[in-house]
């Protein structure tokens, strides 16, 4: 036989690649989001808009997607984002929470040549936007671990630029115990959220 002197080529998506017995995970990153489904839930404490959505280009296309085809028994959607409307009370946290809302609506906007918000939530869907997600700590019956979940918006353009965020601590006084607990990866089909 004869013997190669040059490098193995590298096929596309072996970074992205899942091991064989190992969940894949949603690295903490800046991608380019596609809405699935917004609608409007009302609350006894106001209103939310809940918007699923997934990821849209990438090595991590449709990532959330392939997770709820993976789930077994009462599949629940991970790539969840909840935008809390305004009550318009005037109140400092009111005025928070119009800002958000707005710097929401305007990245849809700027991500969507064309699309003005036009205050039907079920239009949003298929719309794309920036999603920069950060890792968070958890802690269930005691053992920790981090999950990944998106942690502000941004339009599509900016995504290329953004920073990624440092993971969220939990605070160490409220963890279940008292002595450093093992570090898990239950993997998103275990959390509750």
């Amino acid at each position: 036989k004869k013997r190669r002197t040059i490098k193995m080529k590298k096929w596309n998506g072996y970074e992205a690649t899942q091991v064989i017995g190992e969940k894949r995970k949603l690295p903490a990153g800046a991608y380019v989001c596609k809405i699935i489904d917004a609608n409007e839930e009302v609350y006894g404490w106001g209103n939310v808009v809940v918007i699923h959505f997934d990821i849209a280009e990438g090595p991590y296309k449709n990532f959330y997607l392939e997770q709820y085809e993976k789930q077994k028994g009462d599949k629940k959607w991970k790539g969840t984002y909840r935008l809390t409307c305004p009550k318009d009370d005037g109140s400092e946290k009111d005025e928070r929470i119009k800002k958000n809302f707005k710097t929401f609506m305007h990245h849809i906007e700027k991500s969507n040549t064309g699309y003005k918000w036009d205050w039907n939530e079920h239009n949003l869907r298929a719309k794309l936007f920036g999603g920069i997600l950060g890792e968070k700590e958890y802690e269930i019956e005691g053992n920790t671990g981090f999950f990944t979940t998106l942690r502000y918006t941004t339009d599509t353009e900016s995504v290329k630029t953004a920073l990624i965020p440092k993971p969220i601590l939990l605070k160490r006084d409220t963890l279940a115990t008292t002595t450093k607990a093992p570090e898990i990866n239950w993997g998103d089909d275990a959390l509750p959220f």
